[in-house]
């Protein structure tokens, strides 16, 4: 089967597929049909739903508009569906390779010997099926200029513009890799548009382009109906080059400033800035992890089977990092000292016949002993926090396979390996009930419990680990899939953080210089004992592009939200995973489109 492990096939077969589709000729074939004619021999030559609409009146401009607007939205919706409902994975760029493969039918069609049309409607289905918000833009410049002028070629030039402004003006980080083959693709959909209407563009500076009305249809050779030419004269030209120049300069130095003035939040007794942003060249960026005291990160990027480590100089800046290439696709990474360790699932459809598995690397790249077997389809992966154990969850039959294990808590215990590198031995294990999916597995502060979370149930199991050769189910929870992450405090001063919403991503902050515990700040209970209050969490928000700043005290306060944003300080992204050094007073924020933030987090002046 042709899959995620075929990405370039996959896309390749794809554009053909939308090329033939495209590529029918419904503007020919009406016509033909309707009057016996080609054409491209009458009108404009052109085979699309303006020309016909002279030919023949306003209702079949309509039928031809829709029926090649279909041309364009249906392969690119259709496709990758049809290719997930065949078992298969959609490549991320398919639904971009099966568009442009309809536009270039439309545009250059085998049928009629590649003389096709100037692809607006095709191309206007298309990217309505791609971004319908930039779509709607382009919409609003095309009926905003043609009310204007009653010009078409000028209309249609005017909405591709529109799209590409609209698309890069709301787009978060467009260079990504996750959305480079959509970034390129607008500016080429509108570079070939615009190409494809050169010889509008001469007559409207010759002033021979035609106003069309579509009230009625002439007879085939009958030019009546056309309305008087318009003509763009010289200076207006000069006028409008001069305001868009003065535009275009204004807006560049307000892009200068807005892009290099540095994101500050206060928040109640924080301050948060974004002290830099790591474009790291991947399609998805999930997982974050500091080591050696926020000395170094670890960014696990498990579209293309990696993890990158990077170093983090004084000026809380990344340097050049070290790119370790994975066997497997890495589900879960944990860091403690110089050690990472990244828990993998096999690649493809391999998943679904071999175990998982986890093995160690030196923040380097150079791997560290044998690879321990993880069971079938790994979920997730911690260390406690003395270093002593490792714990591995595993879905096993849960994922819908009978001849697999339970899912299971596995236990390593990391001091039993031996210098020469030997695999750390099983220490315990616990497992669950075949109808329970795990997904998240969280530890407490002390490491002695934890809480596991369901997939397609709103509950959490909680476990006792203070015995890890024994781990005990203790107890089931519901979880409050509406509300926010929080702080469940225990009588012995143990802390573990609760779930809220599975998007909603949460660390706790111990902020450097907050030795008084929660009552130096002036929030919550001065009750709190300082060695046991975590009073600040840093939630993510993927649907208001934010992290929200929670005094997790009582009473329970949201003391700000810090905006994540897209290249130039414009747009939002995507939070999908947290990690804070508290050595360093430094939050790292990874986002799907592949950017790094890195925000420091202080106690404000004078507080």
């Amino acid at each position: 089967m042709i899959g995620a492990d075929t990405p370039w096939l996959q896309d390749a077969l794809s554009g053909l597929a939308g090329y033939l589709i495209g590529g029918i000729p419904f503007g020919y074939l009406i016509f033909k049909a309707i009057r016996g004619v080609d054409i491209r021999t009458v009108g404009s030559g052109n085979i699309g739903a303006t020309n016909v609409g002279r030919m023949l009146g306003f209702r079949y401009f309509l039928l031809v508009f829709t029926l090649d607007l279909l041309k364009g939205l249906l392969p690119t919706l259709g496709i990758p569906w049809v290719v997930a409902r065949a078992g298969g994975e959609p490549s991320p760029d398919l639904a971009v390779f099966s568009a442009l493969g309809a536009i270039l039918g439309h545009n250059f069609p085998v049928y009629l010997g590649f003389r096709g049309g100037k692809g607006v409607a095709t191309s206007l289905g298309a990217l309505l099926a791609l971004d319908p918000v930039a779509s709607a833009a382009a919409a609003v410049a095309w009926f905003a200029t043609f009310g204007l002028t009653r010009i078409v070629s000028a209309s249609s030039i005017a909405g591709a513009v529109g799209f590409v402004a609209a698309y890069f003006a709301r787009t978060p980080e467009p260079w990504s890799r996750e959305r480079l083959a959509m970034s390129l693709f607008a500016i080429a959909i509108a570079i070939l548009l615009i190409g494809r209407h050169r010889k509008n563009l001469k007559r409207l500076m010759d002033g021979t382009e035609p106003r069309v009305s579509l009230r009625k249809g002439p007879k085939v050779n009958d030019e009546s109906d056309k309305q008087p030419p318009a003509r763009i004269v010289p200076a207006g030209l000069i006028t409008s080059g001069a305001l868009l120049a003065a535009a275009a300069i204004g807006a560049g130095a307000w892009l200068v400033r807005h892009a290099s003035a540095p994101i500050e939040v206060a928040a109640g007794p924080l301050s948060l800035r974004e002290a830099h942003r790591e474009l790291t060249g991947q399609q998805r960026t999930t997982r974050v992890r500091f080591a050696n005291d926020g000395e170094m990160l670890a960014v696990m990027c498990p579209r293309y089977n990696k993890v990158l480590v990077y170093r983090v100089d004084e000026s809380l800046r990344t340097e050049s990092g070290v790119e370790i290439a994975l066997d497997g696709r890495p589900v879960a990474i944990a860091t403690e000292g110089d050690v990472l360790r990244v828990l993998q699932r096999p690649p493809g459809d391999d998943k679904h016949l071999g175990p998982g598995w986890w093995e160690c690397f030196a923040l380097d790249g150079a791997r560290r002993g044998p690879r321990v077997p993880a069971g079938y389809y790994p979920d997730d992966l911690a260390v406690t926090p003395d270093g002593r154990f490792a714990l591995v969850l595993s879905s096993g039959r849960a994922e819908g396979d009978a001849t697999k294990p339970s899912p299971r808590l596995e236990v390593f215990d990391l001091a039993s390996r031996a210098d020469h590198g030997d695999a750390p031995s099983p220490a315990g294990r616990l497992d669950l009930d075949p109808a329970d999916d795990p997904d998240r597995l969280v530890l407490s502060a002390s490491g002695t419990r934890a809480l596991i979370r369901l997939a397609h149930a709103d509950q959490a199991l909680a476990v006792d680990l203070s015995r890890p050769a024994e781990p005990k189910l203790v107890g089931r929870s519901a979880v409050n899939t509406s509300g926010a992450p929080y702080l469940s405090r225990g009588p012995d001063g143990d802390s573990i953080l609760m779930p809220g919403s599975p998007e909603s991503e949460a660390i706790a902050m111990e902020i450097p210089g907050l030795s008084g515990g929660v009552a130096r700040t002036g929030l919550g209970d001065a009750s709190d004992s300082p060695s046991t209050a975590t009073p600040f969490l840093a939630i993510a928000r993927p649907e208001e592009s934010c992290l929200e700043i929670v005094h997790d005290g009582s009473p329970r306060q949201t003391l700000g939200r810090f905006p994540m944003k897209g290249p130039f300080n414009l747009g939002g992204t995507h939070p999908s995973g947290l990690a804070y050094s508290p050595h360093r007073g430094l939050l790292a924020v990874a986002t799907k489109p592949g950017t790094v933030h890195l925000i420091e987090v202080r106690l404000r002046t004078g507080r």
